[in-house]
């Protein structure tokens, strides 16, 4: 499975989501499908920091479509304070950077902004209001810094589990409250991906495509 596939499945998977999200949201098993979504695109994301040729203009970009997603998410999520994913994918990205940039030279005022990245991360999360939360990004962090397929995907699998089971003691023990766990799918569907782009160029299918469908459904939800 290439790339391109990969990114299909978690567009369409995070579109039925959402679709289920607004539309059917006593229908659990829209959400049990866009349970999928996330970890892929938290892999890619991973991917892409490796392989940008300019991490200040991919920061930049998702920071762009962070904003621009941001005024249809906060209507259709009803809290006006609430995250959109990619601010979580931008924190992620930034610890990476901060990381790597303190592994060639110690540096306090790095030392120092990192160490807030995460001291605001997990505030955001315990509030609720950065999506997926601190573990979500971790999650990035696990793709990108642990080299080994293997252990990086038993990592992941056990962080889902933890954000399963964060939900769960939250809100309660119950199929619907649990559904996360079936994000573990994810995993079994990047261990199918051999490397490779596809012929069609889709680089910037997510960044076009998420702020977009977010704007119809919150179009059709003031229609209907």
């Amino acid at each position: 499975m290439n790339r391109n596939v990969l990114k299909i499945i978690a567009v369409v998977t995070m579109l039925v989501d959402h679709i289920g999200w607004q539309f059917f949201p006593d229908i659990i098993w829209f959400r049990v499908v866009g349970r999928i979504a996330f970890p892929i695109f938290a892999f890619f994301i991973a991917q892409g920091m490796f392989y940008t040729r300019s991490r200040k203009k991919y920061i930049l970009n998702m920071l762009g479509i962070g904003v621009i997603s941001q005024i249809p998410y906060m209507f259709l999520s009803y809290r006006m304070y609430n995250l959109n994913i990619m601010f979580t994918f931008i924190l992620a990205s930034l610890v990476i950077v901060l990381i790597e940039e303190l592994n060639k030279k110690p540096n306090v005022w790095y030392s120092i902004l990192l160490g807030v990245i995460f001291v605001v991360s997990v505030i955001l999360s315990a509030f609720g209001i950065l999506n997926y939360g601190f573990l979500g990004m971790i999650l990035v962090l696990c793709f990108y810094f642990i080299k080994s397929k293997g252990w990086s995907f038993a990592v992941a699998g056990l962080l889902l589990v933890l954000i399963t089971l964060k939900d769960c003691l939250k809100n309660g023990f119950s199929f619907n409250n649990a559904v996360q766990i079936f994000s573990l799918l994810s995993l079994v569907i990047l261990l199918f991906y051999n490397g490779g782009k596809g012929k069609a160029n889709l680089k910037y299918m997510f960044y076009i495509f998420y702020p977009a469908h977010l704007a119809v459904i919150l179009i059709i939800t003031l229609f209907i």
